[in-house]
């Protein structure tokens, strides 16, 4: 049954109205709007040969934040004396949606500007056709305050299942699930409206030191050098004691400290796949460097350096966390030979709104001669136990100490020579 057809229909049940959308709970003006999209199965036969549903249920407008706003709140250009309308067509359920977005934004200003800057903005605008609008997290006809907020109804689980899942079972989800309100649900970590990315840039610890504020003076009693662990070490590696880790190598530009988006026309990085192949084990040393040169070509704005960090492979890792009694506190675990996180070794740079585009790395970048410079940022002398990086590293340690000492050494002779040489008369 076509669009006008079934709207004929349902304007012969005007009278049942009522028993679909009570007058004491949506206006009489509301109620003739429902009179035809109460109508269960009512649709549109869209451009692109799929379907729009237009069917509105009366009980769950009613409660919504929307209903006192009425039908012609939003619905302000439906002339109910021509409507529905002879033609109205519409290219897709994707179209439908984000013509909707400037509605949302003559109430919701705010807001829309928060998510004009967001990570799922900038998926929209990179032409990514599931990132999420106002409508693909708030149900326009059915949303109830506070649900956003709440850990049955937040609408993140409807993309990010598997994450979710992973918080779920998290300590945080569990605190949650318990009662602990205070314990962060999505949007305390990640934004409500203004999406963020919290493994790009510094990494995570500013999230995560926004609510654990006691969390650096707590390690410095047992933890050395605190502040370089913090700054290279992502605080799920050693808070998801099941997670899988990795080094990752972070291409940045010295003068605007910023993480590099992926730059284009690079054959260098055009190679490059976002997973090794059976053939290779990913990005080859002599390849990393060459890679550095090409973007430090004469003229360019800012060096690129690499800043490497201790991470977790999987967003899905991140997420779950553990017990602070169960965190890893073994410093074997990654300070010894042949530690499982440096064994995995990816190269990453920024995609839109700085989600990390990594690319795998054999790891031999951490231990060949091609790679001093690139990991010195982060490599500290035994930090890792890489046996080749140790020797040449103190190798050129102890070349700069012994120079100085060879030139005061042989001051020190000279003076005493020419000391004993000269005639007392003389002195």
């Amino acid at each position: 049954m076509g669009l006008v057809a079934r709207a004929a229909a349902a304007v012969v049940v005007l009278a049942l109205a009522s028993m679909l959308a009570p007058a004491s709970a949506v206006a009489q003006g509301d109620q003739q709007c429902l009179a035809c999209h109460a109508t269960p199965g009512l649709e549109k036969t869209l451009a692109d040969g799929d379907t729009l549903s237009l069917h509105i249920d009366g009980d769950h407008f009613a409660p919504s934040v929307h209903a006192a706003l009425g039908c012609t709140g939003c619905h302000a250009d439906i002339n109910p004396t021509s409507h529905p309308p002879a033609e109205n067509p519409i290219a897709s359920k994707r179209a439908f949606a984000t013509n909707t977005v400037p509605l949302c934004a003559t109430c919701h200003a705010a807001e829309s500007g928060q998510w004009g800057q967001s990570v799922h903005a900038a998926l929209v605008r990179d032409g990514n056709p599931n990132a999420p609008i106002c409508t693909g997290c708030h149900s326009p006809h059915t949303m109830l305050k506070g649900e956003a907020a709440s850990i049955e109804t937040v609408p993140c689980k409807t993309c990010h299942a598997a994450i979710f899942t992973a918080y779920d079972t998290s300590m945080h989800g569990v605190a949650r699930r318990h009662g602990l309100t205070a314990s962060p649900l999505c949007a305390d970590c990640h934004g409500a409206h203004d999406v963020s990315v919290p493994s790009a840039g510094v990494g995570r610890k500013e999230v995560c030191l926004g609510c654990h504020t006691e969390a650096l003076d707590t390690h410095r009693a047992w933890l050395p050098n605190v502040d370089l662990h913090f700054g290279v070490v992502s605080c799920p590696v050693c808070h998801t004691p099941r997670a899988r880790r990795m080094v990752n190598l972070i291409l940045y530009n010295s003068a605007t400290d910023q993480q590099i988006s992926r730059p284009a026309g690079i054959p260098e990085f055009e190679n490059l796949s976002s997973a090794a192949t059976a053939t290779t084990s990913g990005l080859a040393p002599a390849a990393l460097m060459t890679l550095l040169r090409a973007l430090n070509h004469q003229g360019a704005d800012g060096q690129t350096i690499i800043r490497g960090r201790l991470e977790v492979r999987t967003g899905v890792e991140d997420h779950q966390l553990a017990l602070a009694s169960q965190a890893i506190g073994d410093c074997a675990t990654c300070h010894r030979k042949g530690a499982a996180a440096f064994e995995s070794v990816s190269v990453s740079v920024a995609g839109p709104a700085g989600i990390p585009i990594r690319y795998d790395a054999d790891k031999a970048v951490l231990n060949s001669v091609f790679s001093i410079d690139s990991v010195s940022g982060f490599y500290a002398i035994g930090g890792t136990r890489v046996t080749l990086l140790d020797g040449l590293l103190l190798l050129a340690l102890l070349g700069g100490i012994a120079w100085p000492l060879a030139h005061l050494t042989v001051r020190w002779l000279a003076g005493r020579y020419l000391d004993l040489t000269t005639p007392h008369h003389l002195h």
